[in-house]
């Protein structure tokens, strides 16, 4: 078995896929894929400071190991680690990736923005079959989101800094949310949405759709699919239709749970029961931004994209390699 397998630090979650590379029309054929909970944006922006905590390094750092572990038993000894979120904007990011390789002997990337954008983008595509459609891909993180116009190359990725652990943390701080709460964090989202998004807005005057992926994006669609979180997997998740109107629904009926009640609604994944409501805010406001009543999810992302790259340019290096030879 030809198996590799990528993972991604994130600021909410770290997660890994292990597939097998397919064939040229699907390269991709995914075997296992885990997802942990490590909270490594907790406290990020206490005291304006932008700083990885001990605790929650210490958390990540054991979920990789488990992870690096499992890779192994699947005869991958290096996967493609990237992080993304909190870890680029941190102020000790250094000290948290030279610990992992002393620690574990790994070394990760950390990726720029725009970089994960691309990345993303190739993993939705490749799932989605959507090439010959103009798109407006999301990736809603725990630190940051990533906005792509996927059918132009002229196009620059977008990368804001909205992520609903961060935005959950600096605004909603009661349980469950005041009103004032959730306005002041809806002008938040507001006001950075008509900064950062303008030049993508503009361009989105022409027909096209949208496609959200990530955990919070995910989780939503099994929320209102009732699909619970164990039967999460590219076939049910890729391409599942989401509605406005029922993320509103939806919001409307959790904004007034405690977390502990939200932790028994169906489809919500354990330890999302906080920040579910600024992610289903972000995404109610994406929506309205771009006018639409419709989006569609992407299951597969990041994870896809990195490997699907790192296959392409395996292709290309043997290409060059046989060009050499050939002279």
């Amino acid at each position: 078995m030809d198996s590799i397998a990528s993972i991604e630090i994130g600021s909410n979650s770290i997660r890994m896929l292990i597939a097998e590379r397919g064939r040229p029309d699907s390269p991709l054929k995914p075997v296992l894929r885990r997802r942990v909970i490590t909270r490594l944006g907790e406290d990020f922006n206490s005291k304006g400071i932008g700083t990885i905590k001990p605790e929650p390094m210490a958390r990540s750092i054991a979920a990789l190991k488990d992870f690096l572990g499992i890779a192994s038993h699947f005869g991958v000894s290096a996967p493609i680690a990237l992080a993304t979120g909190v870890v680029r904007k941190a102020v000790n990011r250094n000290t948290f990736i030279d610990l992992i390789a002393e620690r574990l002997g790994h070394n990760v990337t950390i990726i720029s923005g725009q970089e994960e954008a691309e990345l993303t983008c190739k993993g939705v595509l490749s799932a989605l079959n959507q090439m010959a459609k103009p798109l407006v891909i999301f990736d809603l993180g725990g630190g940051s989101t990533e906005f792509i116009w996927a059918n132009s190359r002229e196009e620059k990725p977008i990368s804001i800094e909205l992520g609903v652990v961060i935005l959950t943390q600096d605004f909603l701080h009661t349980d469950p949310p005041r009103d004032d709460e959730i306005y002041q964090l809806v002008n938040h989202i507001e006001d950075t949405f008509t900064i950062g998004l303008d030049s993508l807005k503009q361009r989105g005057k022409e027909t096209f759709s949208i496609v959200g992926t990530g955990g919070t994006v995910v989780t939503l669609a099994g929320m209102i699919h009732g699909i619970g979180e164990d039967d999460f997997n590219e076939t049910r998740m890729n391409g599942l239709v989401v509605r406005r109107e029922d993320v509103g629904l939806l919001f409307g009926e959790m904004k007034g749970m405690s977390k502990e009640k939200r932790r028994n609604l169906k489809g919500l994944e354990r330890g999302r029961e906080d920040t579910i409501l600024a992610g289903t805010l972000m995404v109610m406001k994406i929506m309205d931004y771009f006018d639409k009543d419709e989006m569609m999810v992407s299951y597969s992302d990041l994870l896809e994209g990195s490997l699907i790259d790192y296959i392409e340019g395996a292709k290309n290096e043997r290409s060059i390699n046989k060009a050499r030879a050939d002279l």
